[in-house]
């Protein structure tokens, strides 16, 4: 079976940003109770329905990143997201909220730090789960006091976009 290539691509404008400005997530199932119609990689559709719970990100902190996994032996090719995640300040609320990341298989939606911020929704097939963290105090008077969550998933489809419209309306 031969898979054409479909475009080429030219040197992009120096206009990107590393690093998230917020990371939103919702339980599997209850990001595809929004019926998300996916097409060439971008929701094209969705249910306007807030469902993602947002955690804005400190500068430099956080991120997201996608590995491409392919088996040339098997003909094979799979995704692995992994999202890191940092919240500032011990305590309670937070705390407690972790424990219930922990538990679930997530969906998560990351702003990027852009002018115009881009989106994508991270784990929309299989899920993102809890991979490992921290909850520390640090030493120094500038270490972070806080946590450190890394979410992980094995995907057969790489993340989607989603237009900031649409985001905004399935989050809380």
């Amino acid at each position: 079976m031969s898979c054409p290539l479909t475009t080429g691509f030219v040197l992009d404008c120096k206009d990107s940003i590393g690093g998230v400005k917020s990371v939103s997530f919702a339980s599997v199932t209850d990001y595809e109770a929004l019926t998300p119609v996916v097409l060439a990689g971008a929701i094209t559709s969705i249910t306007a329905t807030p469902t993602f719970r947002k955690y804005e990100q400190l500068k430099e902190t956080s991120s997201m990143t996608e590995t491409i996994n392919a088996s040339m032996q098997n003909g094979t090719v799979y995704y692995t997201p992994e999202v890191v995640v940092v919240l500032s300040k011990l305590n309670a609320t937070k705390r407690n909220e972790i424990m219930v990341l922990a538990q679930n298989r997530l969906v998560a939606l990351v702003e990027t730090n852009d002018e115009v911020p881009a989106y994508w929704l991270v784990g929309v097939t299989s899920g993102l789960e809890v991979s490992g963290g921290t909850s520390a105090t640090g030493t120094a008077y500038a270490d972070l006091q806080g946590y450190n969550i890394t979410l992980g998933g094995m995907e057969p489809i790489s993340m989607v976009s989603i237009s900031a419209v649409d985001a905004a309306s399935i989050t809380f």
